[in-house]
């Protein structure tokens, strides 16, 4: 690969050599000492942390991203009022230093932290956090995380109390407010509000952006991205944190992320010790690793079943293209789709425990609904419904006139058409491969066609949220948190993630729009176990409609070179750089 690789061989890093001067500097930049002090936290500076991604980011601004590598470096340049320790699974303030509810629980007053910088040494204060909130809510730009932000769906109201104080309003009490800030990226109001002002945010620190045009709060900088190849991040020297000894974090002085497209390549990177870091792993390459872990340097890492579902789903939007002026979905196969009791079958007719076999070497759990083994205490087993039946699916397609009319083993619907599908997935993922074949040919039993089409990951999410150009898709969804709020952007009708028909201006079905009943409830509930009723009914509609065909819930297998410290490895993403700053190759 062209550009320069960080080996392990050349990124030993020794001791500081000056770690009195590193820590006057931060106490330059932050003279009243305003800068969040981590007790428990040690390690060395310099040196890179090199990982890996398969496409890279599709920007640099994490409030418009929609996917897991913009999302990535997206926590490296920026930051939020609060932050999910992915570890013990609580919300912990970042940006803020303290918060007081109001008795009836509807108003959170915000304290920030005084005296931090952006990375470009302008101060930060609640006019910042202002404009953010303002850019979240502005309807033309369609920001990915308003849903999740979107409490009941009722935007969080704010204002400005003095320069570092702010309020927020909840129309109803909120359970979990902390929670929801954890997707809130906080923007630079000097550098972003001239070009929200002109409408052309949304275009905004594209890939083609000027490195120093990128300013944020994160423990790192834009150095350099090159198409296809690499991102490059340099340590951020106005960063906020700092360690026991009141060294200034970051630890590392680069961040590399290299894009390899292949998971194979990844590992053997590895190996090789190109990468300090990989994940998810394959079932086959983390049995191979383990294998050679003992004489190797580096630590092969198993979470058990991660929060990672693997689904397939059908196009139900009845829109047209604005192009040709065509529907979307060719209307006879879009009234098979909308049809639950075909959703239903081709459900039934999976059989997941093959896909777990298959695709995963066992190393994933059958599922049906939303929620993942890996979500101890909001998954639902009270419902049987995932389950293997291939009579029931004959039983249903032949409820809706769709029989083997010539004995080919085909089937076709009342007017002669052979019945079938185009699904498309991504091509670097072989796992997702294996798993369309065991459909395809689960499928081909019941008598329906379908046609496998691999695609590259960016032309397929291109497909998912802008054209809609599609019948159906196997992908996968990553959620970044266990709280049901987590998936608002997802079962609201109105989410861009609700993939099989999104943004909708009203529920297009009663079930949907109970399910937003359901979670606008959910969301205004603070006795957990009602919540957890609440949800459950959720997971039941989701189970008996099947606008998502959920799968199989993989293992969480990753890796890291025995050299990387203060590592703290977890289900949520990012599974291994979420506490980024904290990353060192020496613990002092």
């Amino acid at each position: 690969m062209a550009g320069a690789v960080c080996t392990l061989a050349s990124c030993q890093t020794g001791s500081d050599p000056a770690p009195d001067a590193r820590r006057r500097t931060i106490q330059s930049i932050y003279p009243a000492a305003q800068f969040l002090t981590l007790p428990s936290l040690e390690g060395r500076s310099g040196g890179r942390l090199v990982a890996a991604q398969r496409a890279g980011p599709k920007s640099f601004n994490g409030l418009m991203a929609e996917d897991q590598e913009t999302l990535s470096v997206s926590e490296c340049l920026m930051a939020k009022l609060f932050r999910i320790n992915r570890q013990s699974q609580e919300a912990e303030p970042e940006l803020v230093e303290s918060s007081i509810y109001s008795a009836d629980r509807r108003n959170l007053r915000l304290q920030l932290r005084r005296g931090l910088k952006f990375s470009d040494g302008h101060p930060f204060t609640s006019e910042d956090v202002m404009f953010t909130f303002r850019v979240l809510y502005d309807p033309a730009l369609r920001c990915s995380v308003t849903d999740i932000l979107t409490p009941g769906g009722s935007p969080i109201g704010f204002e400005k109390i003095d320069e570092f104080t702010l309020g927020l309003r909840f129309v109803k009490p909120h359970p979990t407010p902390e929670r929801l800030l954890d997707a809130l990226f906080i923007l630079p109001r000097h550098i972003l509000e001239p070009l929200h002002r002109e409408g052309s945010l949304a275009g905004a620190w594209n890939l083609s952006v000027q490195p120093n045009q990128v300013v944020g709060l994160g423990p790192f900088v834009l150095k350099e991205y090159v198409p296809g190849e690499k991102t490059v991040l340099a340590r951020n020297p106005y960063y906020w944190k700092a360690d026991r000894h009141g060294v200034q974090l970051p630890y590392f002085d680069e961040v590399i992320f290299l894009i390899v497209p292949d998971r194979n390549m990844q590992t053997l990177k590895f190996e090789s010790a190109e990468l300090d870091l990989v994940g998810p792993l394959s079932p086959e390459d983390a049995k191979r690793l383990e294998a050679e872990g003992s004489g190797r340097q580096f630590k092969v890492i198993r979470l058990g079943p991660s929060l990672i579902s693997e689904l397939m789903w059908f196009n139900l939007n009845s829109g047209t293209n604005p192009k040709t002026h065509r529907p979307l979905v060719d209307p006879v196969k879009r009234a098979w789709f909308e049809d639950v009791r075909f959703r239903q079958a081709i459900s039934l007719a999976i059989d997941r425990t093959a896909i777990a076999a298959a695709a995963f070497g066992n190393s994933a759990t059958p599922i049906a609904g939303p929620v993942t083994p890996g979500n101890k205490y909001w998954f639902s087993t009270s419902d049987g419904r995932a389950q293997y039946d291939p009579e029931r699916a004959r039983g249903l397609v032949s409820e809706m006139g769709l029989v083997d009319r010539n004995g080919d083993g085909k089937l076709e619907d009342a007017q002669g058409r052979s019945v079938s599908f185009v699904l498309v997935t991504n091509s670097e993922t072989e796992a997702r491969r294996r798993a369309g074949l065991v459909i395809q040919d689960d499928l081909g039993r019941l008598g329906i066609g379908m046609e496998m089409i691999p695609i590259e990951s960016k032309a397929l999410l291109g497909r998912i949220t802008d054209s809609f150009d599609y019948e159906a898709v196997l992908f996968s969804i990553v959620l970044g948190d266990t709280d049901p709020s987590a998936q608002a952007n997802i079962l609201r009708s109105s989410g861009s993630m609700h993939w099989w028909n999104p943004v909708q201006s009203k529920p297009s079905t009663p079930w949907e729009a109970r399910i937003d009943e359901l979670m606008t409830r959910q969301e205004e509930t603070l006795d957990r176990s009602e919540r957890k009723r609440l949800f459950d009914e959720v997971q039941a509609i989701m189970l008996e409609q099947v606008p998502f065909t959920y799968l199989v819930a993989r293992d969480l297998v990753v890796a890291a070179q025995s050299e990387v410290q203060n590592l703290k490895a977890s289900v949520i993403p990012d599974f291994l750089m979420w506490n980024v700053e904290e990353l060192c190759r020496e613990v002092r």
